[in-house]
């Protein structure tokens, strides 16, 4: 079983990986899900724990489902 700080850190690298795949900036990112930047950024760093509703605002920014931004790659 994975740790709560192994599927944050692959949430993410797949946010990450996703952002870059689809040309959208982590900044902008951050508007389109209507989150701060500072939140953003604190997640990716694994400062905060990401709720499941910034989560699902993430995917739905992205056009992704949640289950894509938690799938396990390679």
């Amino acid at each position: 079983m994975p740790t709560s700080d192994e599927v944050q850190r692959r949430l993410a690298a797949r946010i990450r990986e996703i952002a870059k795949k689809r040309g959208v900036p982590l900044a902008h990112l951050a508007d389109r899900s209507g989150t701060s930047r500072s939140h953003l950024w604190n997640v990716l760093a694994g400062a905060k724990a990401p709720t499941l509703t910034w989560i699902v605002a993430i995917a739905n920014a992205l056009e992704v489902d949640v289950a894509e931004l938690l799938a396990r790659r390679g």
